[in-house]
């Protein structure tokens, strides 16, 4: 303790800052919670709910994911706004690549500093509770905006210079599509009905599926110490698919509802994947008794071998 079959395989077959909508990252948060260690749980849920400034008597990691966003639309919140991504001043689709010094404000203004500081709050956390809250709050957040490609990727604003079609409608860029139109269209609109279809399918994938194989890689570096430079790797990662994906080919005043679609598909519920996966092992360390790159059995399979 550092702090005291699946839908993409049914869909094979047929100015934002905010990654994946609501839904998207209240998905990240509902993985991670499949895969909180006892421990984790309890001092996760000690510190929302002593939170001063909470909503519910009992929130959750799930309840406060998309705090960040409202937070960052308030007037005392508005130094937060560029902590949810970060410029890469990279080549796409011929070169891409994440470079810390050369991409990150002098202040640090960027989603890769910003976890490695709200890391270390909760390492050596804050007398005021609320302070140490709002740190595990905007990780809850960054985690899965990290996760987003265009989150990580200077050219046209992330995207949000791109003008692009969705279902006929002309007035959409390629940002807004990624971030909101393409989630709704993979798992649904914003609801606690699709919040759990959707967890159930990734958890799923991750205990038994294609996604099994593919945790030691994408845990290969989840030391909250090393905070900074997981967090690079993470944005790396994510910027990868600029290049292979996003902005492989020229988007502008495409429609992006068909094959674009189709082939963006299986990144986002993989990145989404990732993002849960990842914040649980966090999460684990910073408030329990779990270690680097180990994700335990979720809670449901856990009863089942009980």
């Amino acid at each position: 303790m550092l702090l005291g079959s699946t839908l993409i395989t049914v869909i094979g077959l047929a100015s934002s800052v905010q990654a994946w909508g609501g839904l998207g990252h209240k998905t990240v948060a509902n993985v991670a919670l499949q895969f909180l260690q006892e421990d984790a749980l309890a001092g996760v849920e000690a510190v929302l709910a002593a939170d001063g400034h909470k909503e519910s008597d009992n929130p959750s990691i799930v309840d406060v994911a998309t705090w960040a966003d409202a937070f960052g639309r308030k007037k005392g919140g508005t130094f937060s706004k560029k902590f949810h991504y970060i410029n890469a001043h990279d080549d796409p689709p011929f070169e891409c690549n994440v470079d810390l010094e050369r991409d990150c404000s002098e202040k640090g203004e960027c989603i890769v500093k910003a976890i490695a500081n709200y890391t270390q709050r909760l390492i050596r956390p804050s007398r005021n509770v609320n302070d140490t809250a709002d740190a595990l709050k905007f990780l809850v957040h960054f985690i899965g905006d990290i996760t987003q490609p265009l989150h990580t990727e200077d050219k046209e604003r992330g995207g949000n210079g791109i003008p692009v079609a969705w279902n006929g409608n002309g007035n959409k860029n390629l940002h807004s599509v990624w971030d909101t139109n393409m989630v709704k269209k993979l798992a649904g609109s914003d609801n606690e009905e699709n919040l759990n279809a959707w967890t159930d399918i990734i958890v799923n994938e991750i205990n038994n599926g294609s996604y099994k194989p593919l945790i030691p890689e994408w845990l290969n570096c989840t030391d909250p110490r090393d905070a900074l430079n997981c967090a690079l790797k993470w944005a790396t990662d994510s910027n990868s698919f600029i290049c292979t994906y996003v902005l492989k080919n020229d988007t502008d005043g495409w429609e992006l509802s068909g094959s674009y679609y189709r082939g963006a598909a299986p990144i986002i519920q993989q990145q989404i994947a990732k993002g849960g996966v990842r914040l649980a092992v966090w999460l684990n360390q910073l408030f329990g008794s779990g270690e680097p790159g180990k994700l335990p059995l979720d809670r449901a399979q856990v009863i089942i071998q009980n």
